[in-house]
């Protein structure tokens, strides 16, 4: 059991999530799995969007929302969204289990700036919908979550984007109208982003930091990078770490976790991943050519 009652913020479960996302993304993100037992109940107030994920068996799902009660029997797959400060209480006959996104309520508006209206920015709650890409980028996120930790912010920023962008457009008061940006890059632009990336290849590359550097929304800049190279930002961010990896693997440096730490990656285990990946070999293999 958890609760926090700072600026009437309440989080109350039976038990705390098996698993969550801590640290390097933490400011807009947070991505927890829980396992909660049957026949309890819960209460929650707090201050980011939620957008919950059923995982487990089917569960006769109780309701109070504001005052309002309400039933419905969620299945896999089936997704609750709720805006900030929303008070719920839930309770539930048999064991639930689900995914739960924590979603900061300013990466609605630093991300696509140049388009939307800050203050028309309400997302609708949703009780039980069917949402294929959110059901997508949360099983990706989770995947994520158990392997590496969720631990690149670049690709955090990346999935947190997508799922903003599609909240806005699906979900709000008012449909937000965001361009489906076509075209590329300038030259100088793009050439100006690539240079920042190999700058800071080794560091927490940051979505948000190479589109304020070009003066643009991460939205924007997102689509027209891929539009222009082919890649999206964190692939070439992957791709670019793994080319400066094999350079220093040819040079001799065979210490691989040294090599990891160099090329910018957070584990030994997220390198070995791309690296495979991406050259068919693992790096051990690739040094002893």
């Amino acid at each position: 059991m958890s609760l926090d009652t700072r600026r009437n913020v309440v989080l109350n479960v039976p038990r705390s999530p098996i698993l969550w996302s801590h640290g390097i993304a933490s400011d807009i993100l947070r991505v927890e799995q829980h396992n909660q037992p049957g026949n309890n109940s819960s209460e929650c107030c707090l201050p980011n969007y939620l957008l919950s994920i059923h995982l487990g068996q089917p569960i006769l799902l109780e309701r109070t929302i504001d005052g309002k009660r309400s039933s419905d029997y969620l299945a896999e797959g089936d997704i609750m969204i709720s805006p900030p400060y929303l008070h719920r209480k839930l309770s539930w006959d048999t064991d639930a289990k689900f995914l739960l996104l924590r979603l900061e309520p300013k990466l609605f508006t630093y991300t696509v700036h140049e388009s939307v209206d800050e203050d028309l920015v309400q997302i609708v709650p949703q009780l039980k919908i069917h949402d294929p890409l959110i059901q997508q980028i949360g099983l990706t996120l989770k995947a994520e979550l158990e392997t590496d930790g969720l631990s690149d912010r670049l690709y955090a920023e990346s999935m947190v984007n997508a799922l903003a962008v599609h909240l806005l457009r699906r979900y709000s008061t008012q449909k937000q109208k965001i361009p489906a940006y076509s075209g590329q890059l300038p030259n100088h632009k793009l050439q100006q982003a690539i240079d920042y990336i190999q700058y800071h290849l080794a560091e927490d590359v940051s979505l948000a930091a190479i589109a304020t550097e070009l003066g643009m929304s991460q939205y924007y800049f997102a689509r027209l990078f891929k539009q222009s190279i082919g890649y999206s930002p964190y692939q070439y961010l992957i791709k670019c770490r793994i080319e400066r990896a094999q350079e220093l693997l040819m040079q001799g440096q065979h210490n691989i976790a040294n090599v990891a730490v160099q090329v910018g990656f957070a584990s030994q285990s997220q390198f070995g991943k791309h690296f495979k990946r991406i050259t068919g070999v693992t790096p051990k293999q690739f040094g002893r050519k």
